[in-house]
């Protein structure tokens, strides 16, 4: 997170004035205050876009599954991966994906149309993180902290 926003000083100085908007609000880094930086939220979700922390989700079928417009057949108990890296850097998904822009995660339709399977830092489904609420939150607290108080600029 740090690493890209270190990079683009504009992006950096975006979440910067979002961070202090809220501590300004809530007179601290408070849980209230945290929920208030929806910008950090996108820049947290964009770096997990771009560096999944597992870029393939290993899986077993539980029964017979015909992909759809096709005769593959994935029988009981086969081992799946799913490639998470490669589908989070898609350009049918995420054009220029190579990009570091916390934008793809707006509200907008362009976000909503996006089909919920190209975003899986997570996982999904009934195996998905537990510690997903944990670690988000984790890093909104680092990372409003950091911008609050440091400049970076690129190495």
């Amino acid at each position: 997170r740090l690493y890209e926003l270190a990079l683009n000083e504009e992006l950096q100085e975006r979440a910067r004035a979002r961070v202090q908007q809220a501590i300004q609000k809530h007179g601290a880094i408070t849980y209230e205050a945290l929920t208030d930086m929806e910008y950090l939220d996108r820049c947290i979700n964009e770096t997990l876009r771009m560096y999944p922390p597992l870029p393939i989700l290993p899986r077993t079928s539980t029964k017979a599954y015909r992909i759809p417009d096709s005769d593959v057949i994935i029988p009981p108990n086969m081992k799946i991966h799913i490639p998470v890296y490669a589908i989070q850097r898609d350009e049918r998904y995420y054009p220029e994906p190579d990009r570091f822009d916390p934008d793809r995660f707006t509200t907008d339709k362009r976000v909503a149309e996006r089909h919920f399977s190209t975003f899986l830092s997570f996982g999904e489904g009934p195996r998905i993180c537990i510690g997903q609420r944990l670690g988000v939150m984790q890093s909104r607290i680092g990372l409003a902290t950091v911008l609050a108080y440091v400049r970076r600029g690129p190495p």
